[in-house]
């Protein structure tokens, strides 16, 4: 990479973080649009959840004293064996079919988002243990899968901080295993742990600034935002994908 990619690489992650903070899920549908043309699909997702261990740990920190860990605690349980399951199942993917992937849930997301928030889970266990298998199968193997878990802590009745940062924590679980799986895999050479840690790093200021723009920019803005920039993102990694492949 050169300095302006680097460069480059640093400024979505600190608007991205921005993002992440604002609604709890977002960064990492938007890293890929930058990651994928720099470093391959195949090494995108598990750069991104070295980073994401930093990013939900910072939303954690600033946000600490909202988590709400009782009411989650086993929907947390039952995506950790299943993020493993996604997390090995993306290692075996080619650049082509990474690429495909990636962008094809990144688009799917947008009306995902949209459906979910007009028809919210019901609040059972049976639907919570649902939507814990459903996040962990997606955080494992693709970007974006917050918005399962932000959908399902609405759903039992979280909201505003407490929807953030028990996100966070939920996430920050997760993605550690998420992590160990990848670097077991071998999926996590030194470079995209620096690569990482340099998104990670410039997330938490990131946070920062959401924190005091939450309190000025209006969500419905902001939802409209992500999604133009998801739909354009995800329209370009898969028409990268399929062109790879040979299909166009």
């Amino acid at each position: 990479m050169t300095a302006f990619d680097a460069a480059l690489v640093g400024i979505v992650a600190f608007l991205a973080s921005i993002v992440g903070g604002l609604a709890g899920y977002g960064t990492n549908l938007l890293m890929p649009i930058v990651l994928v043309p720099l470093v391959g699909a195949e090494a995108t997702i598990p750069i991104l959840a070295i980073s994401g261990l930093m990013n939900n740990a910072s939303r954690l920190l600033v946000f600490r004293d909202r988590v709400e860990w009782r009411r989650v605690l086993p929907l947390t349980l039952l995506a950790i064996p299943f993020c493993v399951v996604g997390a090995w199942s993306y290692a075996w993917l080619s650049a082509g079919a990474a690429s495909i992937v990636i962008g094809a849930i990144l688009i799917a997301m947008v009306p995902a988002r949209r459906l979910l928030k007009r028809h919210r889970l019901p609040p059972s266990r049976g639907a919570l243990l649902g939507a814990g298998a459903l996040y962990g199968v997606l955080t494992g193997g693709s970007p974006g899968a917050g918005i399962v878990l932000v959908a399902a802590l609405t759903a039992i009745g979280l909201t505003g901080p407490a929807v953030v940062a028990t996100d966070s924590a939920v996430s920050l679980v997760v993605g550690l295993v998420k992590v160990a799986t990848f670097q077991a895999l071998g999926e996590l050479p030194t470079s995209s742990w620096l690569l990482a840690l340099l998104i990670g790093g410039i997330g938490f200021p990131g946070v920062l600034a959401a924190r005091w723009l939450g309190e000025r920019m209006s969500l419905s803005l902001h939802a409209a935002l992500l999604d133009g920039a998801v739909l354009a993102g995800g329209g370009f990694l898969l028409l990268r994908g399929v062109r790879s492949l040979g299909l166009i």
